[in-house]
């Protein structure tokens, strides 16, 4: 089975580099990592898969990034209601992201209706979990447990990224498990969801996200 951590940042945008991130995510237990614009390939045994996050909040951006990006997982930043909708309807997309900074109605069980039968994954950052102190904390944890119970109902799928920025914040599959039993998912949940990527391939080598 694939274990995959959806969402590094390796240098320039963090400080350490593709193959420093590639061997450390083996000896944290992954096979295959989605690092944000780099292109396919692999390390140390590890795969790489080129993951691309549209943050404009434009779907005009969204579309150039499809059009441009063919071999790229496709994550895209949260918005309204509206916007998530018009996103979960959209091809091409992957993964939609950043649902702990949107409103609760932003993704409700319209969306998430929408990202099951469209096989749009819902991807949950888990550094938002350490990062975030006190009451913001807490905000991250409700929301995806939020999301969590709409998962169980509607049957999406999440996918799982320790989005780190340098191999200090990549996390263990163990540690994965921990985390995200903070706000309710089995381990046998967080396994499944490490494990989605390879489900929602439109081909043998196009996976979808939706972040």
């Amino acid at each position: 089975m694939t274990v995959t951590d959806a969402f590094i940042h390796p240098f320039p945008e963090g400080d350490s580099t593709l193959q420093r991130m590639a061997m450390t995510a083996r000896e944290c237990g992954f096979d295959t990592i989605i690092a944000v614009n780099h292109h396919p390939c692999e390390y140390h045994g590890v795969r790489i898969l080129q993951g691309v996050i549209v943050t404009e909040g434009t779907m005009k951006a969204v579309t150039n990034a499809i059009r441009q990006k063919k071999r790229a997982i496709i994550g895209v930043a949260a918005g309204d209601a509206s916007f998530n909708r018009n996103l979960l309807k959209t091809p091409g997309l992957h993964l939609i992201t950043d649902l702990h900074r949107s409103q609760r109605n932003a993704f409700d069980q319209v969306s998430a209706k929408l990202a099951a039968e469209k096989r749009i994954a819902v991807h949950l950052d888990i550094s938002q979990i350490i990062s975030c102190k006190g009451h913001s904390r807490q905000k991250v944890l409700a929301r995806y447990a939020e999301l969590l119970l709409l998962q169980r109902k509607f049957g999406f799928s999440f996918a799982i990224g320790s989005g780190a920025k340098s191999i200090l914040g990549q996390r263990t599959v163990g540690e994965m498990i921990l985390l995200t039993s903070l706000f309710g998912m089995t381990e046998e949940e967080t396994v499944t969801a490490l494990g989605t990527i390879p489900d929602l391939f439109l081909d043998t080598s196009r996976p979808r996200v939706i972040s």
